[in-house]
């Protein structure tokens, strides 16, 4: 294989595809990206297994074949060299990379024992908005929980029937969005760190395609795989509410101004909630103490729950609306945060 490439093109590409690959065994092929140069055409994957890509561009290619190279080396390489061509040869298993009087070798795997992607043809495929996927995904993302035991709590549940709703939790709060995507019945659980990619990868159209095995995220030039989670997810329809006593609109800026305000000195807040204002007041911490209050006409005689404040802010920071409703019944017992199709449940502190 022989190719010349413009450094910031393959720089770009390498920067997206580098957290794909094995980090700590060098010896390992899934620590080198794959390169196969064909038809004016560069392809270049990466994968630990878990999850890949896979990036389509155009080069001169002067010889056509395919290789691998350790991803880390090569990006650190592509960083210190000018932005001018840069010209990638293999030989004997042996990777040159020159630009002008600049020379690299490195070694290569067999190219044709790097892993197979899976492939989309063999999925069911999801129907769906882009622009409704991205907003549903990156308003459960926050509620997805990180390290937990129960591994499936660790991944976020697309419940696809005829209506799909996308629905995480972190056992102290549930985030559900109601989609109008459909696809062939299925519950399938994404890993956090897959979805995290998702956001970073794709900005414009794709498709999505599934099975009970793998995620496949794909456009023109890019392809995105992820294993799924194996398990059970929590049977989240009975944690929400049938209904409520009290439903509060409420302006989100400045319910969020007054929110930050207390919780500088401490992320437990006491909100007071009264016919013509909501109060917030720090707790927990009796060395300091914060309290602030603005007008809201709430229609209701008074109500005081605990709450952490990282959760309602976690909601308001993600929501387009300007308002949101509050949705409560009892002091201690799981209120709502509502926008348009998208939902949280959270659990109050019980103070």
């Amino acid at each position: 294989m022989h190719i010349k490439i413009q450094k910031p093109v393959i720089e770009s590409i390498i920067n997206q595809v580098i957290p794909f690959t094995e980090k700590k065994d060098n010896t390992m092929i899934t620590s080198h990206i794959l390169i196969n140069a064909k038809e004016n055409k560069l392809t270049i994957k990466a994968t630990d297994k878990e999850m890949g890509i896979k990036i389509i561009t155009q080069a001169e290619i002067l010889e056509e074949g395919k290789i691998t190279i350790n991803g880390r080396k090569f990006s650190e390489i592509i960083k210190t060299l000018k932005n001018k061509d840069i010209e990638i040869k293999s030989e004997n298993e042996q990777i040159t990379i020159t630009q002008e009087s600049s020379i690299y070798k490195l070694n290569s795997f067999n190219p044709e024992e790097f892993p197979e992607f899976p492939k989309p043809e063999d999925l069911n495929k999801l129907n769906i908005k882009n622009e409704e996927f991205i907003d549903a995904i990156k308003k459960i993302f926050p509620v997805i929980d990180t390290n937990n035991p129960k591994y499936e709590l660790n991944g976020a549940l697309f419940d696809i029937k005829e209506k799909t709703n996308f629905v995480s939790t972190d056992t102290r709060r549930l985030a559900l969005y109601y989609s109008d995507a459909n696809g062939k019945e299925n519950q399938i659980i994404v890993p956090k760190r897959a979805i995290s990619e998702i956001k970073r990868v794709f900005k414009e159209d794709m498709e999505i395609f599934y099975d009970n095995v793998f995620l496949i995220l794909k456009n023109e030039n890019t392809l995105f795989f992820t294993k799924l989670i194996n398990g059970t997810f929590p049977t989240y329809e009975r944690i929400i509410p049938k209904s409520f006593k009290y439903e509060i609109d409420i302006p989100k800026n400045e319910f969020l101004s007054h929110l930050k305000q207390v919780s500088i000195i401490s992320n437990e807040v006491r909100i007071k909630i009264f016919p013509d204002k909501i109060e917030f007041e720090s707790i927990s911490d009796e060395t300091m103490q914060a309290k602030t209050s603005f007008e809201c006409k709430c229609n209701i005689d008074e109500f005081t729950f605990a709450v952490n404040s990282r959760y309602l802010m976690d909601f308001l920071n993600i929501i387009n609306s300007e308002n949101f409703k509050l949705c409560l019944n009892e002091p201690n017992i799981p209120f709502m945060l509502k926008e348009d199709k998208f939902i949280t449940i959270v659990m109050p502190l019980n103070i």
